[in-house]
C-alpha cells in the first residue's frame, strides 16, 4: 500500500483468498439468512457458509439435549432447518420447541400439562380430551367455571438473549358461553413484577353492549390461525439476556364477573420470538403507506389464498395471513393435503397425505393396515405389513406450485420392526408426467450395518434416510424447477421396488412432502 509520488493507493482485498475456516468464522457472526445469501458469492463462500461450524453457531447451546436424534442428521444445517420447520416435543411432551427460521431464536409452546389451570382436574369443571389437530396428547376442555385462571411459567435462561418475545393463548371454541360479559385480564412479565398487561374477549363473536360502541384501548378479540385454532396475545417481553435464574410468567384471569362460562378447548401458551420489521425490510415493505402495504402483502400471497384459508376473514391484515401461513401449516382439500408458505420467500409448499397417493394394495388388509398415531399430520396413515411389490405414486398439478421455483420432494415415514428393505434400494423419481425427470435410489432401511456387505453402495450412489426432528424419517425423491410456463401438466413422484420379489414390511407412511427451496 503506498505510491511513489506520495499518493495513497489501497490494494483490492480478495476475500476469496482467505482460508475457508476464516470465512466460516466471519459468517458465523451473521445470521442464518445472511449465511444463505453469502453462499452464492463464490464456491469457497458456499463451502464455508454451509459448513457445520457456521450452522452450529446458529443452533441453541442445549440442542443436543433437546434433540436426542441429532446425531442422525448429515449436517448441522439440515438439523437447523428441520428444527425450524418441524416443532419437536420435549420434556416428555410437556413443551413443543422450534426455531424462528430467519433469526434462529428459540420458540416454545407450553402444553396444558405444563400450566397451572384452576380446577383443571375436577371433572365437573374441566375434562381432558384427545383431538387429532392438537400438538399434545391431551388438552383440557372447559365445561363450566366461574373462576377462570390459567398461569404458565418458563425459565428466562431458556429464551434467546437480546430478543423480543410475544406470548399467545391458543384455543378453540365449542359452544362457547359466558365470555362475552367481561374481558379476560392478560399479563406477561418476570415473576414479582407487573410486566405488560392487556385484556381480551375470548368469545370470537363478542357483541358490543349498548354502553360500549367500540372496544376500549388494549382490548382484543381472538385472531384466527391457519391451523384452525384461535389466539390472543397475552403480552410481550424483551429478554436482555442478563438474567439467568428468573422466570417469565404469563396469566389469563377472569374472576370479576362471577358468572359461569365454558365451551373452550385449550392447546397451550405459545411463546414466539419476534424480529421487529425484519420481514418488512427484507421484502422492501417497511417504508410503504398503509394502503400500499396491504396491496404489497396481498401480492405475496398465493392467488388462491381465499380458497385455501377459509378463516381469512378473521385476520386483521394481509400481513397476518402471510405470517400465519408461513408458521402454521393448514389442512386443505378435506384433509388430503397440508399447505404452507416458505416464510422467507412466500413459495408454496405441500404434503400429500396417503389418501392422496396411489399405494399398491393399500386397501388389502393382508398387506397394509390404516392406523391412527398421535404424531402424524393426518387422521389415518398406512402401515406396511408385508408386500413383495412396493409402489407409491403421487401427483400434483404444476399450477399449484410457485413459478420460477426449485422444488424437492421427500418420502416421509417411520420404521416399526422394518424388514426386507436391506436387499434392494427403492427407485425414486420426480418429473412432469410423460418426461424422464430426476431419478434417485435409496435404502429405506435406516441402519446401514444391516445392508449386506456385497450390496454396500458407494457414498454418491444410493441415499439413506435422514432423521427429522419431528421423529419421522425422509428420503429425497428428486427435484423439479417450475418454470411457470406450463399450467396443465402434473408433477409425478414415485417410489418403486419390485425387482427383488422379496417380502418387506415394517414402515408407516405419512406422505410425500414437496418443499420450495429458497
Amino acid at each position: 500500500m503506498g505510491g511513489g509520488n506520495g499518493d495513497l493507493s489501497i490494494d483490492t482485498l480478495n476475500l476469496n483468498a482467505l482460508p475457508q475456516d476464516c470465512i466460516a468464522t466471519i459468517i458465523s457472526f451473521t445470521s442464518p439468512r445472511d449465511a444463505c445469501r453469502l453462499s452464492i458469492v463464490s464456491t469457497i463462500f458456499k463451502l464455508a457458509a454451509e459448513s457445520d461450524a457456521v450452522w452450529e453457531s446458529f443452533l441453541p447451546s442445549q440442542y443436543q439435549a433437546l434433540i436426542p436424534s441429532s446425531l442422525s442428521f448429515s449436517s448441522k444445517k439440515e438439523l437447523y432447518l428441520s428444527l425450524c420447520e418441524n416443532p419437536v416435543l420435549i420434556e416428555g411432551g410437556r413443551k413443543s420447541f422450534w426455531l424462528e427460521k430467519v433469526s434462529g431464536k428459540k420458540c416454545y409452546m407450553l402444553s396444558p400439562k405444563d400450566l397451572y389451570i384452576e380446577w383443571v382436574n375436577t371433572p365437573t369443571y374441566w375434562r381432558w380430551v384427545s383431538i387429532p389437530e392438537t400438538r399434545f396428547e391431551e388438552v383440557p376442555e372447559l365445561l363450566s367455571v366461574c373462576w377462570f385462571e390459567i398461569r404458565g411459567k418458563i425459565s428466562i435462561s431458556r429464551l434467546s438473549p437480546m430478543t423480543l418475545y410475544k406470548a399467545y393463548l391458543v384455543f378453540k371454541v365449542h359452544d362457547v358461553y359466558g365470555f362475552d360479559y367481561y374481558p379476560v385480564n392478560l399479563s406477561v412479565g418476570l415473576v414479582g413484577t407487573d410486566g405488560s398487561m392487556r385484556t381480551a374477549y375470548l368469545d370470537p363473536e363478542h357483541v358490543l353492549t349498548e354502553q360500549q360502541s367500540t372496544l376500549v384501548e388494549d382490548e382484543m378479540l381472538p385472531k384466527a390461525r391457519v391451523d384452525g385454532w384461535l389466539e390472543v396475545e397475552l403480552g410481550e417481553f424483551f429478554n436482555e439476556g442478563c438474567i439467568d435464574d428468573g422466570e417469565l410468567e404469563m396469566t389469563a384471569i377472569e374472576i370479576d364477573g362471577g358468572n359461569w362460562k365454558g365451551g373452550l378447548i385449550f392447546q397451550g401458551i405459545e411463546i414466539r420470538a419476534v424480529t421487529p420489521n425484519l420481514c418488512d425490510s427484507n421484502l422492501g415493505l417497511d417504508s410503504l403507506s398503509t394502503a400500499e402495504s396491504v396491496t404489497a402483502w396481498e401480492s405475496l400471497l398465493p392467488c388462491q389464498y381465499q380458497d385455501l384459508v377459509p378463516t381469512l376473514v378473521s385476520f386483521s391484515s394481509k400481513k397476518d395471513i402471510y405470517l400465519s401461513l408461513g408458521g402454521n401449516p393448514i389442512l386443505i382439500e378435506g384433509g388430503r393435503k397440508y399447505f404452507w408458505l416458505e416464510k422467507a420467500s412466500g413459495k408454496k409448499c405441500y404434503m400429500l397425505s396417503p389418501k392422496e397417493l396411489y399405494i399398491e394394495w393399500v386397501n388389502t388388509p393382508t398387506y397394509w393396515s390404516w392406523v391412527r398415531i398421535l404424531e402424524a399430520r393426518f387422521e389415518r396413515v398406512p402401515k406396511l405389513i408385508s408386500v413383495c411389490w412396493f409402489e407409491i405414486r403421487g401427483k400434483i398439478s404444476v399450477c399449484m406450485l410457485s413459478p420460477k421455483t426449485d422444488y424437492k420432494a421427500y418420502l416421509v415415514y417411520k420404521v416399526r420392526n422394518v424388514y426386507g428393505f436391506e436387499f434392494y434400494p427403492v427407485k425414486l423419481s420426480v418429473g412432469v408426467v410423460g418426461t424422464e425427470g430426476s431419478k434417485r435410489a435409496a435404502y429405506l432401511e435406516p441402519e446401514r450395518d444391516r445392508i449386506p456387505i456385497d450390496l454396500q453402495p458407494t457414498p454418491n450412489d444410493v441415499q439413506f434416510p435422514k432423521a427429522r426432528v419431528d421423529g419421522w424419517l425422509e428420503v429425497e425423491m428428486g427435484e423439479f424447477f417450475n418454470e411457470g410456463c406450463m399450467n396443465a401438466g402434473e408433477l409425478e413422484m414415485s417410489a418403486l421396488e419390485i425387482e427383488g420379489g422379496n417380502w418387506k414390511g415394517g414402515l408407516i407412511f405419512q406422505g410425500i412432502e414437496i418443499r420450495a427451496i429458497a
